[in-house]
C-alpha cells in the first residue's frame, strides 16, 4: 500500500481503522515475573487520552546475547522448525539500539505463517513499570475508531491483562503474523507513574 491512498481491493483490508486481527493470530508479553501474557481482543476505549503523552519506556534489548528469534511450538511440523532454523541463522530480525538512531531501532523483521512465533526481546528503561498496555496499529490513534462506544467510538486493541506489572530487561513479546507486509504496530503503555506513551514499531514481515 502506497501510504494511505488504496492502490487496489487488496489494500482495504490495511486502510485505518484497522483491526489488528486481520495480521496478527496471537500475541502475548513478558511480564516483571517472567510470565508470558497473552492479549485479548478488545475495542478499546482507553487506546487514547487528552492529556500529556511521555516518551516510551521501553527500547530494544541491549544484550548482544538476547536477539530476536523464531520458533515454532508444533515440535512435529518438521518442515517449520527447519523454516525457522534457516531464518534464525540468516536474520538478524532487531538492531539494539547502542549506535543506531531511534528512527531505525524501531524496524523489526519478521516471519509470516501461522506456524511461527516470533520472538521480540524488549527493554524497560528507568526503571519503569506497566501495568495497561494495549497492541494495534499506529495509524488507529488518529481515527475515530470503528465502532460506537465511547465518546470518540472505540479502537480494535489486544489488550494484555492489567493484573501483573510490566517491566525489567530481555521481556519477550511473542507474536505470529498471518501476512506479509509491512505494518506500523505500537503498544500503547499506561505506566505505573501514570504516564501515557506509545511504542511504535516498524514491522516488515516476510
Amino acid at each position: 500500500m502506497n501510504g494511505n491512498t488504496p492502490q487496489s481491493w487488496f489494500d482495504f483490508p490495511v486502510m485505518p481503522t484497522m483491526d489488528p486481527r486481520a495480521i496478527v493470530q496471537t500475541i502475548s508479553l513478558e511480564d516483571n515475573a517472567g510470565v508470558q501474557q497473552a492479549a485479548t481482543f478488545t475495542r478499546s476505549t482507553l487506546w487514547l487520552h487528552a492529556g500529556v503523552w511521555a516518551n516510551p519506556p521501553l527500547i530494544v534489548t541491549q544484550s548482544p546475547s538476547v536477539i530476536g528469534s523464531v520458533s515454532v511450538p508444533n515440535t512435529y511440523d518438521y518442515d517449520s522448525i527447519e523454516q525457522a532454523a534457516a531464518w534464525n541463522s540468516l536474520h538478524l530480525m532487531t538492531a539494539p539500539s547502542t549506535g543506531f538512531p531511534l528512527a531505525v531501532e524501531k524496524i523489526m523483521f519478521l516471519k509470516a505463517g501461522s506456524a511461527f512465533l516470533n520472538h521480540i526481546p524488549l527493554d524497560w528503561t528507568g526503571g519503569t513499570t506497566a501495568h495497561d498496555i494495549q497492541f494495534s496499529f499506529r495509524d488507529n490513534s488518529v481515527t475515530s475508531g470503528d465502532f460506537t462506544a465511547g465518546s470518540n467510538g472505540t479502537i480494535p486493541a489486544f489488550a494484555f491483562p492489567t493484573a501483573p506489572t510490566y517491566g525489567g530487561t530481555a521481556r519477550d513479546l511473542q507474536v505470529t503474523v498471518l501476512r506479509t507486509g509491512r505494518f506500523s504496530v505500537a503498544l500503547r503503555i499506561l505506566d505505573i507513574a501514570g504516564n501515557w506513551s506509545l511504542y511504535e514499531m516498524d514491522w516488515i514481515v516476510l
